[in-house]
C-alpha cells in the first residue's frame, strides 16, 4: 500500500500525542489530569462537537447487529470503553504508546465478557486479516495528508457501518488551531464542505454517507 504521509508526519503526530494524552483524555473526563477553569470554560463554549460526535456514536453502537467494532485513533480509550461496555468486541488503534497505555489502564479496570486487543501502529501502513462491522474513526483526519486513500481502505475493512469525524476550516478556532499546531510542530487538515463533499465521491461512497454539521466539523455515517 502507498504511504498516506510521510515517515515525517507520523513521528511528528506520534510526539505530539504522546506528550498530549494525559491532557487530552482529560477534555472527555477529568482523571488523573484536572481541567483549570479556564480549560473547563473553553469546553463548555467551544467543545460541544466532541459531546456530540461521542455521543451519537455510542447510539449507532447499541444495536444488535454491531457486534464488532475497530476504534482508530482511540486516544484515550474512552470510545472504547463504552464499546466494551455495550458487549463489543472491540480492536483499539493508535500511533502514540501512550495513550494505547491509558486506554489499557482503563479496561484493565472492567469487567469484560468481549474480546480486546489493542494495535500500535499507523493506520494507514496497517494491514488487517479481518473487517469489522463498525469502525470508529475519530480526532484521526484531522492529520491525514490524503483523505480518499484513507476513505478507500476503511470502506474494505468495514461490514457496515462507518463512524468518521472532519473538522472544519472556518472560523478564529480554526485558525488558532493551526498556529497551535504548527508551533508544535503536529501537522493538521481541516475540512469544507466542498472538499469533503469532493473526498466522499472520489473515494465513491457519498451516495452511501450522512453528513451531520456540528459546532466544528462535520460528523459522516456511512451506511455499506
Amino acid at each position: 500500500m502507498t504511504n498516506d504521509r510521510s515517515n515525517n508526519d507520523a513521528a511528528e503526530i506520534k510526539t505530539f500525542f504522546d506528550d498530549y494524552a494525559e491532557d487530552f483524555s482529560s477534555i472527555y473526563k477529568e482523571d488523573e489530569k484536572k481541567r483549570s477553569a479556564f480549560n473547563k470554560a473553553m469546553d463548555k463554549l467551544y467543545r460541544k462537537d466532541i459531546e456530540i460526535r461521542f455521543d451519537a456514536t455510542i447510539a449507532l453502537t447499541e444495536k444488535d447487529s454491531i457486534k464488532s467494532v475497530l476504534d482508530i485513533g482511540c486516544g484515550p480509550g474512552h470510545f472504547v470503553v463504552k464499546f466494551l461496555e455495550q458487549g463489543k468486541d472491540v480492536t483499539a488503534l493508535d500511533i502514540a504508546p501512550s495513550m494505547l497505555e491509558i486506554t489499557k489502564q482503563r479496561v484493565d479496570s472492567m469487567q469484560i465478557n468481549s474480546k480486546f486487543e489493542t494495535i500500535l501502529a499507523d493506520y494507514a501502513e496497517y494491514e488487517f486479516a479481518n473487517k469489522f462491522d463498525a469502525v470508529c474513526v475519530m480526532g484521526f483526519f484531522d492529520y491525514v495528508q490524503e483523505p480518499v486513500k484513507i476513505l478507500k481502505k476503511l470502506l474494505t475493512e468495514t461490514n457496515k457501518e462507518l463512524y468518521l469525524y472532519f473538522p472544519d476550516n472556518k472560523g478564529w478556532l480554526a485558525w488558532q488551531r493551526k498556529i497551535r499546531y504548527k508551533l508544535r510542530n503536529c501537522p493538521l487538515y481541516l475540512y469544507s464542505k466542498d472538499y469533503l463533499d469532493a473526498c466522499l465521491k472520489e473515494a465513491d461512497c457519498f451516495h452511501l454517507a450522512e453528513i451531520r454539521d456540528t459546532d466544528r466539523g462535520y460528523y459522516v455515517i456511512i451506511r455499506k
